[in-house]
């Protein structure tokens, strides 16, 4: 029998935890013929959000299924990934990798991830599809609200540490071979593959609505690109790419954990400025947005300066008004 490990990752979430596990319970993934266990990893949360998870987990019909939460004492995301994969979880065939204040919108919404990964031979990762509260899709290759994964493929990546976006690190991890060929080649192999039907929504928690969060958010963003230039830079040029890349990053993560942050912390350049299209016109919303962008990247810059990766890249300690 298949072996699919569910992870559900959260900081904070007590309030939307509550709902995604309300939802897991009609997924007809959980009555097919698989051993299903789910996993809430609970990094670095102040709230309730363990708890509420460990009563919505006794719901009778989740009793087929093994379940654990886990508390880890940082707030961490990618080091949330690491637990759940490499310590948490037994060895799985597949891999369900779900954000703590996401909703499943279907009965059917798991059973197509693992069921496209199964049709498409050559596809490592499955992408969810996520719309927002309002209903529009968010378009990206891969969303970390909700994704699924060989287990051959998971097994052999380790986040390191200082990585801000594990869903990039994922993806383009995969995707190129550990860095072995460019990220199209890979995308023409078929590495990827896409849910046909929405999958979960997100932006309904009362944490989406806060502009704090909102503005650190994109601070992060900008680092996360910046420290993804970085990996990329290491992995290709340092690593060698491929094979080499791969078993080298699995070494180094077992005897210097730390030795990407202290890469990072060596490197004297800053984020690339780029406000994308958002001053394609001269509109009030247009020049909002520009004056916004320019000053998450200045917090960005800060950030980059005093050394605030991974999860520190969230921080917003210091303003500019």
């Amino acid at each position: 029998m298949q072996k699919i490990a569910i992870g559900v990752l959260g900081y904070n979430e007590e309030f939307g935890v509550g709902r995604l596990l309300e939802s897991l319970r009609s997924q007809t993934l959980i009555h097919e013929d698989y051993s299903i266990s789910v996993t809430v990893v609970s990094n670095g949360s102040t709230d309730r959000m363990a708890a509420v998870a460990r009563e919505k987990l006794r719901d009778p019909a989740l009793s087929g299924i093994q379940t654990q939460v886990v508390e880890l004492p940082i707030a961490d995301k990618c080091n949330a990934w690491n637990h759940f994969v490499h310590c948490a979880a037994s060895a799985a065939d597949y891999y369900i990798l779900l954000d703590a204040d996401v909703i499943l919108i279907t009965s059917t919404a798991l059973s197509e991830l693992i069921d496209t990964l199964q049709q498409n031979q050559n596809a490592r990762l499955c992408a969810g599809k996520v719309i927002d509260h309002k209903g529009n899709v968010l378009v990206r290759n891969l969303d970390g609200k909700c994704y699924a994964a060989r287990g051959e493929i998971l097994g052999q990546i380790v986040i390191p540490e200082g990585i801000v976006m594990d869903d990039t690190y994922i993806l383009v991890t995969a995707i190129t071979n550990w860095y072995g060929i460019e990220f199209e080649a890979g995308m023409q192999k078929g590495y990827l593959a896409h849910a046909k039907n929405p999958t979960v929504q997100c932006g309904s928690t009362p944490r989406d609505r806060n502009l704090t969060y909102w503005l650190a958010s994109r601070k992060r963003t900008i680092i996360g690109g910046y420290v993804q230039g970085q990996i990329d830079f290491c992995m290709k040029t340092l690593f060698g790419g491929g094979e080499s890349a791969k078993q080298i990053a699995l070494e180094l993560s077992k005897t210097n954990p730390h030795w990407f942050s202290e890469f990072l912390k060596k490197k004297t350049d800053r984020p690339p400025f780029n406000p994308s299209s958002m001053m394609r016109s001269t509109s009030l919303k247009n020049i909002i947005q520009f004056g916004v962008y320019c000053y998450c990247y200045l917090l960005s810059l800060k950030g980059v300066w005093d050394h605030e990766f991974g999860h520190r890249a969230w921080r917003l300690k210091s303003r500019y008004w």
